[in-house]
Order: C-alpha cells, then structure tokens, then sequence
C-alpha cells in the first residue's frame, strides 16, 4: 500500500552526485570508552586553530559508549570535506542542529544526526539564541583591521534560513539570550585590545531596536540566564591589570559580583557551574544566594580547561590541552568519580546534548522516556497533490525545494507548534517521525490531529477530508524512511466501494481548476517534474446534502481528519491494526515513521477539493508518561 511518485528517480540522481569527485570516503569508526548506558547522544564541536580549516564535530553514543570522530564528515560525504575555519557555537533547535562556523562565516545547519540541509552565510559570526522561529545571530562583522565599526544581530527565519533583520549593538558582541521578550547581547570589543567594549546591548525583539546598553565590566563574552531570571555575565578583564569578574545581574541591575575568571560557565537548576581557568578549578555558586557551593570534581590535572556542560546527573568537561593537537572529553559524576574520557579533536570548546538520537529500534530494551518529546520532531517528506492550498499551508516561496519545504512543515507541526499542514487531493502526503520508536504496546498509541468538525445537530456528518495512515520500522536502521510500509486498517478498509491500489497522475500542465478563493497554482510549484503519479487506496465519495448543506459522512475510526481533535479515541490509532498490501495482519513491536496522505477524490468547482489537513500528533505512551 505504500505510495509512490514518478519522475522524482532523476531528481534523486542529481542530488546524490558526490562534491568530492572520485575521492574515496572513509566511515567515522567508533571508539569504545564505557559500558554505561545513556540515553541520546552528545555532541562535541572542535574549534580547530584559525587557519587550520580543522573545525569537526564529533559525537558521543551515549546508549553504546562509542565515541565518533568526524561524526559531521562521516554523514555528509557528499558536502565538502571539512567543515570549515573555527567552531564558535553549537546548539539544537527545533529538531536541528546548528554550528557557528566563525572564520568561514557561515551557520552550518544541519538535522538532529547532523546531515547537511543548508547554511547561512554571515560574516564574523559568533554565537546563536532562539525563539519562536527565529534565529539570532551574533557577529563582529568589521574586520580587524577596521575594529571600531560595530558589531551586529541578525534575525534569521529558520523555515527558509534568511536574514530577515540586522540591527547594530556594541563593539565585536559574543554570546547573546533572551530574557522576556529581550534580547541581551555582550559586546566584548575583542579586536580593540585594550580598549574593550564594557557592555550589555539590550535589544527589543519586537521592534528589534536597541534599546539601551548595560555597564557590566570589561570584555564581557558570556552571558547565560538561570532558573531565576539572572544573567550571569562573564567579562575577561584585558588580561593584565583589569582583572576577570563574574557579573550578576536581574533585570538590567547588577546584584552581585564575584571577582572569579570564567572560561565557561553552566547553568542546572539552581547551581551555576564556572571553570575557574587561573586556579584551574570548577566552581559552583547558588542561583538563588550566589554563596559558593562544596564541588568534589577535582580538575587541577587539566592543561586547559575549556568546553563545559552540566547535565541532570553528569558533567562534561573538556581539556583542550596545547590548542594545537587533540583534546579530551571527560564524565564527571557530581560526586567527584570520573566515569569516562574520550580523545577530541584540537580545541573540544562546544557541547550539544541530544535526546533520543539512537532510540529507534528499541524492540526489547527499557529505556527513560523523561527526555523524550511525545511530539512530531521531523517531516521527512511533503508531497502533497493538487489542490487550493497547496503553496499556501505552507508558504511557497521562490527558490523553496522539497528540503525547504518539509522544514517550514516542521515549523507548523512538529514540537506541538499549533500550525496545520494540507496534503491537496487524493494521493497527496506527508511522512513524519518522533525522536524515538513509537511502541505497539496495549491500547492507541498515537493520536493524529487535524482540523475536522461535526454538523450541528447531526454527529453523522460533518468536515470529515480523511487520510489513510502508513507506518513503517527503519529496518535497515539508515534512519530514512526506505522500508516498507503497512496500513493502518481503519472502519473502510474492507468495505466494496474501497478501491486497493489505484493510482492517478496530476501534471503541472493540467493545473487549471481554480475556485473564486484561491487563485495560486494548485500544483506543488517546489517539484520541478511536469507530472506527479501517486498510488494507494481510494475510499468512496462521503459528500451528501443534509438540510441543504454539503457535508460529508464521518467514517467510524481509523483515519486522520476524520474526527474533531475533541474526540480523544476517534482521533487515536492502535499499531495493531496494521496489515500489508495484501491485507494480511502485521505484528510490528514499534514504527519509526508515520505517512498520512488524502483518501478520498472529490472535486467541486465553487469549493475545491476535499484534502485532508494535519495539524499534529502525538505518541500516547510518552504523553502518558
């Protein structure tokens, strides 16, 4: 029953043509360094010397305890070899990965097993924040030979990777948050030597103006917010007579100062963690009272202390060693015991956990769920068929291809964003997944929200534009949906007037039906071939007149679109109720990807067409949890 589409096979083609010519391209090989097992992953962006060209991410595998070099180089062998001139940031986002790349000036973009989907290209760029979706990017942008041009902010839209904004703060600004509704920037002034910038540039998201500026003290590159709303400011001094401090503040108003230095600085909970990298100490101080707190984890044996992330119940730390050659992961349990290390590549400065990144396949291991998103977290493919939506629900913009595409439908409904999505007519689809196997377990275990509602007065009838939903287990374990794919059986399955694999092709050329509402091209202007083929079942028209209305008949269960999202169960699916394409009963113990597409072919002139829309979904048993 799985669908398919023509013409697509030399798009494929082209896209898969190798960058690096004939060069042969060597597997990443894992390095085993514990037994302990985690869940997700961790990973480690190396800066590399500037001018070396040798910034790298690497990846830690919690769940198996192998470290990977060049974990970026090993999933896109297709893209250049090197990632490029200095790592500055690295951070996930909204199911994807980002990394500043500061001598190359760009922002690498990638998706959560760090495949390439695009870049941004800023100059000078420095450290990133998010909201909504949003992007915010620091960058020095003057050059060292011009250091007293000012710094900048640009906003940049992560569905399409375009700047859409720039505003101008202090002198070359380095890491930046948000704090209700504002963004705070520390502007180091790091190319004026010693004549460093001295404050915090206040920036209003809305208007995205600056402000006003805060005096902290000299060369501030740090800042963080803690569970109370304090920005913890580290500002480096000039590295001779003005001395390091760490500065806190609350609402703009600095209330404490603790005259430490700071290379890097972690926040959990209510304890704010800072390498000490003068006494080569960590150090710990209270969110809530900023007394220094007892710490065991002893890291005087360090050559230079360095990168730094606490989490729920270890810490990361890295030792970067000379600067020149390879550094040192190390796992700190907070009670002093070292529990692993793993060799880096040169300057280990930024780390990114990432949860669920190796939880598919999980038939028979236990794992926590805590970290785990009952939410959609990618769209793997967005297909839709014809139809008055489509290049509207979402947005068509020039220059848009499928990739592009399938990020805007993550923006509006994956992470439980609100949005909704249209598949066009008959045979048109999306295919999304979780950041985890979804488990056959007893019960529904998904639900699947659309925007379907009921006649008042009669729950017979109603907007029902149902969608036929497909699971599928990434059996070969290439985390893409190239499996099989089994239906979910629902009420019409076996009904006479349900047609098993038909299909229909819609050609760009025919794209001529228009109704008075919406009067962009119906066809998917992003897919470049003249005609789209798909294949699938075909439920019998539902459109009847009921008291003069136009309604359709709701189906009994088993279909997406077809139920008010009120409905709890006539929105929910049970894996149980899969079967091949010959219909014979499947028992699959978990699924990895979901694909919905439009089930009934019905078309009117004034109206358009019926197409079922996706606003969501949702695991059961981690929303249970």
């Amino acid at each position: 029953m799985s669908l398919s589409v023509s013409g697509l096979l030399s798009l494929s083609a082209a896209v898969f043509t190798s960058c690096r010519g004939d060069e042969v391209i060597y597997p990443t090989i894992g390095t085993h360094v514990t037994d302990e097992i985690r869940n997700g992953g961790l990973y480690v962006l190396c800066e590399g010397n500037m001018g070396s060209n040798k910034a790298r991410i690497d990846y830690m595998n919690l769940k198996e305890g192998e470290y990977y070099a060049n974990w970026y180089g090993c999933q896109n062998p297709r893209q250049m070899k090197e990632l490029g001139d200095v790592g500055n940031d690295l951070q996930t986002y909204g199911g994807r990965l980002y990394a500043v790349i500061n001598c190359s000036h760009k922002v690498e973009v990638m998706d959560r097993k760090a495949r390439h989907i695009g870049q941004v290209e800023i100059p000078n760029c420095r450290y990133l924040a998010f909201r909504g979706d949003k992007m915010y990017v620091s960058a020095y942008v003057g050059s060292v030979a011009t250091p007293e041009l000012l710094g900048s902010v640009f906003e940049v839209d992560t569905a399409t990777l375009e700047v859409t904004r720039e505003v101008k703060v202090g002198h070359q600004p380095d890491e930046l948050c948000i704090v209700d509704g504002k963004l705070y920037v520390a502007n180091s002034g790091g190319y004026l030597t010693n004549r460093y910038d001295s404050t915090l540039s206040v920036i209003d998201l809305s208007s995205f103006t600056e402000t006003e500026k805060i005096v902290v003290g000299m060369n501030p590159t740090r800042v963080r917010v803690d569970d109370q709303k304090h920005l913890w400011v580290c500002c480096q001094g000039n590295y001779n007579d003005r001395k390091p401090s760490v500065v806190v503040l609350n609402k703009g108003q600095e209330i404490r100062r603790l005259g430490i230095p700071c290379a890097n600085i972690s926040i959990l909970g209510s304890v704010a963690y800072i390498i000490d990298n003068e006494q080569h100490k960590l150090r710990a101080f209270s969110t809530i009272d900023f007394s220094e707190l007892d710490q065991p984890i002893d890291i005087s044996a360090f050559e230079h202390p360095y990168g730094l992330l606490a989490e729920t119940d270890v810490l990361y730390i890295t030792d970067a060693k000379n600067y020149v050659s390879s550094g040192v992961l190390h796992c700190f349990g907070y009670d002093g015991k070292e529990h692993w290390i793993a060799m880096t590549g040169d300057i280990p400065g930024h780390l990114c956990r990432v949860s669920g990144e190796y939880m598919l396949h999980s038939d028979t291991v236990q794992h926590d769920t805590t970290a785990l998103s009952p939410y959609i977290s990618r769209v793997y493919e967005y297909m839709p068929a014809m139809g008055q939506f489509v290049n509207v629900l979402p947005k068509y913009e020039e220059g848009d291809d499928a990739e592009s595409m399938c990020r805007k439908c993550e923006l509006a409904i994956a992470n439980n964003a609100g949005g909704m999505i249209c598949l066009g007519g008959w045979g048109g689809y999306v295919t999304f997944g979780f950041d985890h196997s979804v488990q056959n377990n007893e019960g529904y275990d998904l639900r699947i929200l659309g925007n379907a509602f009921l006649m008042s007065g009669n729950s017979a009838y109603g907007s029902s534009e149902p969608g036929i939903v497909l699971v599928s287990r990434d059996e070969n374990k290439n985390g893409i949906p190239d499996d099989a794919w089994y239906e979910l059986k629902g009420s019409e399955y076996d009904s006479p007037t349900t047609l098993h694999k038909v299909a229909k092709t819609y050609t760009r050329e025919g794209d001529t039906l228009r109704n008075p509402f919406h009067t962009q091209p119906y066809y998917p202007q992003w897919i470049k071939e003249e005609s789209i083929t798909f294949t699938g079942a075909r439920l019998a028209p539902l459109t009847e007149n009921i008291s003069g209305q136009s309604v359709q008949r709701i189906l009994d269960y088993g279909y997406a679109d077809n139920k008010p999202n009120t409905d709890l169960t006539g929105t929910s699916f049970d894996i149980s109720w899969a079967v091949d394409a010959d219909g014979k009963s499947i028992s699959l113990p978990c699924v990895d990807f979901i694909r919905i597409y439009t089930a009934v072919d019905e078309t009117f002139e004034a109206t358009g067409e019926l197409s079922t829309e996706i606003t969501g979904a949702i695991d059961l048993h981690i929303a249970r949890d």
